[in-house]
């Protein structure tokens, strides 16, 4: 049976390991200098070498002629490694063997001696898929094994694993392989396989490998076995949709406020076998480079250098609330896709309701504006069934209130508000001690210098002074972003501080008391029907 491509060129020296010198080093130098650890944990994602490493590991160990720390690869020992046969080196799959008789058992062969090694060697893949009985039945043995006993465990998910396993480990993080390094392998192996592939091809392979050099080998074997001329449009035509160009082209409808030019991408994305579960985390993760670029990260981890430049080229046409906004709605679309029965008119909602403009700064946002005045009506009925007195507004110093809860708190709701003067916004303020403050916009790019995220929010934005607090006048996604993170009230403090030189607790603005009717727009209907559907009671003015 022919030999998978990815199985062919493992790696059987730690030389010919690629992206993990660090690694490589360690490992190296305390097998030369005979100051090996009796239990290691290797982690890191899918086929970046763990299991390699760790035959590696098992061979410098046990190998009679080892140079540098470097196993032969020729005497016995180092074949019958690699093929399987040395019994003192045994392989566990948890993910199968997971339950406590399994490690009991596994624990009871530690007590013999290695037949034809130094030491026994016990490899442990997936370890974070043990049963917690198993896990404790590990710990003392772990801790404390024989002296011809070592262990590795292997791990995707080392937050499953338990901190009590972790602490009597040598733990080594495994990075995503470079793109350009799984680039130069494939062609490595390709021409050793007498495959031709060009260099785009290679690179779009490495793109796609997501850093896993067995993933890249595998998307080569399946290739080569429809041509071996390998191209790029090869590559696309077995990986499905495979190149981020449809997720631009998808924005751009969406900003163009195109909703049959971008529900036809939706479609052939669907005809292509694209999942509606996988391109809407995809269309998140595009919205979010596209805002780590926009207000100033230099590298995005899961890019290559071109396609970092063009998310670069893009992110200017945007507008950091833009983008915000588009990333508000998605995520919910994805909390509701998780309890939908049709996942795909979940997702088609959400691109209808970003093209259709409810978002976005060329958008009023109807909805979320009707929302909001809906959660004031309510809340004044609230407080007429209430015999307390009135809250007067005041913010508390351990944080920011919710936005619709501010609402509530309206000047001219309470017993000893005047009557508002809807003509001057400005007379109103000074009945409440408030006035503007004159330097926060030097106070906001202040705060952009210390969080870029926290700056964008605030752009556009205004601040109120009292005797006794600072006041933030912002739209809604400001005010609950600020009031959710102590650390962004914190920076808000020290920017004032610095600026403006005053040291006052945040609260959101009230806004002035002018009364403003609903006007009625296509929005509303559509939010009426699901309020009434939700068993809220809407009056319409």
């Amino acid at each position: 049976m022919k030999l998978a491509l990815y199985r062919k060129y493992r790696p059987t020296r730690f030389s010919d390991v690629v992206g993990q010198e660090d690694i490589i080093t360690a490992l190296r130098n305390q097998v030369a200098a005979g100051r090996t650890g009796h239990a290691y944990l290797f982690t890191g994602v899918r086929g970046t070498g763990k299991t390699t490493l760790a035959r590696m590991l098992a061979k410098a160990v046990n190998c009679p002629n080892t140079k540098d720390g470097e196993p032969c690869g020729e005497c016995e020992i180092c074949r019958g490694i690699d093929n399987g046969s040395v019994l003192d080196v045994t392989e566990i799959d948890a993910a199968s063997n997971n339950r406590v008789d399994d490690v009991r058992d596994l624990l009871d062969e530690t007590s013999y001696t290695p037949a034809m090694c130094n030491m026994r060697v016990y490899i442990v893949d997936e370890v974070h898929m043990l049963t917690m009985q198993a896990f404790n039945a590990l710990l003392k043995t772990l801790e404390e094994p024989p002296q011809h006993v070592m262990f590795i465990l292997a791990t995707t998910e080392v937050q499953k694993v338990p901190a009590t396993i972790l602490s009597r480990c040598q733990r080594f993080d495994f990075k995503r392989i470079p793109e350009d390094m799984i680039a130069d392998r494939v062609r490595y192996v390709a021409v050793r396989e007498g495959i031709s592939i060009t260099e785009e091809a290679s690179s779009l392979i490495a793109r796609l490998s997501d850093g896993a050099l067995r993933d890249a080998l595998s998307l080569l074997d399946t290739c080569a076995s429809l041509d071996t001329n390998v191209d790029e449009e090869v590559v696309k035509r077995l990986a499905g949709v495979t190149d981020r160009e449809y997720l631009f082209d998808l924005a751009d409808r969406i900003r163009e406020r195109d909703i049959t030019g971008a529900l036809g991408i939706v479609s052939e994305l669907y005809n292509n076998s694209m999942d509606p579960v996988r391109l809407l985390p995809e269309m998140i993760r595009h919205y979010r480079n596209l805002l780590m670029v926009r207000v100033g990260q230099v590298t995005l981890n899961d890019c290559s250098a071109a396609m970092q430049k063009r998310y670069e080229e893009v992110s200017r046409e945007y507008d950091e609330t833009e983008i915000l906004d588009c990333l508000d709605v998605l995520s919910d679309a994805s909390d509701r896709m998780a309890r939908s029965l049709d996942r795909e008119i979940t997702l088609e909602l959400a691109i209808i309701s970003l093209a259709g403009g409810r978002t976005g700064r060329q958008a009023a946002g109807p909805v979320r504006k009707t929302e909001e005045k809906i959660g004031r009506k309510e809340a004044k009925k609230e407080d007429k069934k209430q015999t307390a007195p009135r809250n007067t507004g005041v913010p508390e110093e351990t944080g920011i209130s919710e936005p619709d809860a501010a609402e509530k708190k309206e000047p001219e709701e309470t017993a000893t508000s005047p009557e508002p003067d809807n003509t001057e916004e400005s007379g109103a303020a000074e009945e409440r001690g408030e006035k503007l403050l004159d330097r926060w916009d030097d106070c906001v790019a202040e705060i952009r210098e210390r969080n870029r995220t926290l700056g964008a929010l605030l752009k556009n934005s205004a601040a109120h002074i009292t005797d006794t607090h600072l006041l933030i006048e912002a739209n809604p996604m400001a005010i609950k972003f600020i009031r959710d993170n102590e650390e962004s009230r914190t920076i808000i403090k020290e920017a004032v501080a610095q600026i403006a030189g005053l040291k006052l607790p945040v609260g959101p603005w009230h806004g002035n008391s002018e009364k403003k009717e609903i006007k009625d727009d296509d929005g509303f209907e559509e939010f009426l029907r699901k309020a009434q559907e939700a068993g809220v009671e809407v009056e319409r003015e």
